[in-house]
């Protein structure tokens, strides 16, 4: 009886950061643990698929971030700049796009997902990974 499932309700950048805590726990022993900590991801995987599309950068902005790279590196400031002042459209459309991310990020979902029973628990499990998911441990 231990896929027994809850309603949680949290800001979309709450989910985030419970799918980071359960990624980084994955890989931990335990065939319960491990069952609902996959189960789990999947389910938020699919909840914040648009949210995750939405937040791509275009391959323009990408190609423009790698030049910026580049330049960076070689420490040329100078250029950095002109290449931001000639890309000003891609680089505000980026920002606004990302303003946008944060603020999706604030809205409340509500997610079906497996509680994870302290009792499986794997015993190997640290007090910050713990913390990362416990919003889902009962």
């Amino acid at each position: 009886n231990y896929i027994d499932k809850m309603k949680v309700k949290m800001k979309n950048g709450e989910f985030v950061e419970l799918f980071n805590g359960l990624t980084a726990v994955q890989s931990l022993k335990g065939v319960k643990f491990g069952l609902l900590v996959s189960k789990n991801i999947r389910t938020i995987q699919e909840e914040l698929k648009d949210l995750e599309e939405a937040s791509k950068p275009t391959n323009e902005f990408i190609e423009l971030s790698q030049k910026v790279q580049v330049l960076m590196n070689n420490k040329d400031d100078e250029a950095i700049t002109k290449l931001e002042e000639e890309n000003k459209e891609l680089v505000d459309a980026r920002k606004v796009q990302l303003e946008e991310i944060d603020k999706l990020l604030l809205e409340e979902t509500e997610i079906e997902l497996h509680g994870i029973p302290e009792d499986c628990l794997p015993t190997d499990i640290t007090g910050e990974q713990i913390i990362n998911i416990d919003k889902i441990i009962e």
